[in-house]
C-alpha cells in the first residue's frame, strides 16, 4: 500500500478477460478517494495487484491464472465493479 492511499478490491471486465484484483486509490474518502477518480486520471494504464486473471475468449475453459501485478490499459476495460 502506497503512503496516503489505501487499497479497493475490484472487479476489472474487458472484451477478453476479467479479473480481480486490488488497485490503490490515492486518497481515501473525499476528492480522489474513488476507484472512478482513479480511472479518469490522465493515464493509459491501471494497475492491479494480487490478480486473478478470466479468460473469455477461446481459452474460456481454462483455470484463472494468478499474477502479482497486471497492467490494464485504459481503452481495454468495458467496465469496473469496486466489491469494497
Amino acid at each position: 500500500m502506497e503512503a496516503g492511499g489505501h487499497s479497493v478490491r475490484v472487479n476489472v471486465h474487458a472484451r477478453d478477460f476479467w479479473c480481480e484484483g486490488y488497485v490503490i486509490v490515492p486518497r481515501p474518502g473525499g476528492y480522489k478517494g474513488r476507484v472512478l477518480d482513479l480511472l479518469n486520471e490522465n493515464t493509459r494504464f491501471v494497475a492491479l495487484t494480487e490478480v486473478l486473471l478470466h479468460r473469455t475468449g477461446a481459452g474460456a475453459l481454462e483455470d484463472p491464472v494468478a499474477y502479482d501485478v497486471l497492467l490494464v490499459r485504459i481503452d481495454a476495460i468495458e467496465f469496473v465493479v469496486p466489491l469494497d
